[in-house]
């Protein structure tokens, strides 16, 4: 039987957003952002869940999953890092030093509560085939690449161009071998004066092989800002 785990990433700061209360902890009719997102990652079965958060979140998230999940038993906790590749390493870690039985990660960002069941099972099924796949939406609007001074220099052709989103799944075995030699790459990288991964499929691609996408709709959604949080409100 195929085994899949879950990693939810809600270690964000939140710098983006502004305010006093981090965006994966503001409530909506009385339930934090985040979950929402893990209800919506639920809809689909998995046999364990990483939640990867900062330390002085850790209790407040344990009481919050406990009070509004009814089984709670196969949800484990990880200290998040300061960027959110250290957070996906950290969970990944985890998996591989508590032996924790699994086949496939799906790593999903706390703040994406607008996913389907449907484009999951697809993901699922492409993961299968294909080792990695993610999520991404395809980019509708005419895209323009400008210089230094903000001069049109080129425009685009979209047809080749997606947005990428998450979940983002991957083959336990292949991916924690690839972000081991990215982390052990990092500092060689950072010389050379290159910015840190900022998703898993950037990784992947680089130290293990292709990664596919599965389309999904547009409104998969990083909450980031309020403009991001209306617009959730007004898809509840």
């Amino acid at each position: 039987m195929i085994k899949k785990t879950l990693i939810l990433l809600i270690a964000g700061s939140s710098r983006r957003f502004g305010g006093k209360i981090k965006k994966q902890f503001v409530k909506i009719n009385n339930k934090p952002l985040f979950i929402y997102t893990l209800e919506a990652m639920l809809k689909f079965k998995f046999d364990n869940i990483i939640i990867a958060s900062l330390k002085e979140d850790l209790n407040n998230i344990k009481k919050t999953i406990s009070k509004n999940l009814l089984n709670s038993e196969n949800i484990h906790y990880v200290e998040g890092g300061s960027e959110r590749v250290y957070s996906v390493y950290n969970a990944m870690k985890f998996i591989k030093e508590d032996n924790i039985k699994t086949d496939f990660v799906f790593i999903h960002d706390g703040v994406r509560p607008i996913v389907s069941k449907k484009e999951i099972k697809e993901l699922y099924e492409m993961v299968i085939k294909k080792n990695a796949a993610i999520l991404a939406s395809k980019v509708v609007d005419t895209i323009k690449k400008i210089d230094s001074k903000k001069n049109i220099v080129e425009t685009i052709d979209r047809n080749f161009l997606y947005r990428a989103a998450t979940p983002q799944a991957f083959n336990f075995k292949k991916y924690i071998t690839a972000m081991e030699r990215y982390m052990n790459d990092r500092k060689y990288k950072e010389r050379l004066g290159k910015k840190i991964a900022t998703d898993d499929a950037e990784i992947y691609s680089a130290y293990a092989g292709k990664v596919t996408i599965v389309e999904c709709s547009a409104n998969n959604i990083k909450i980031t800002n309020k403009e991001d949080l209306n617009l959730f409100l007004n898809l509840l």
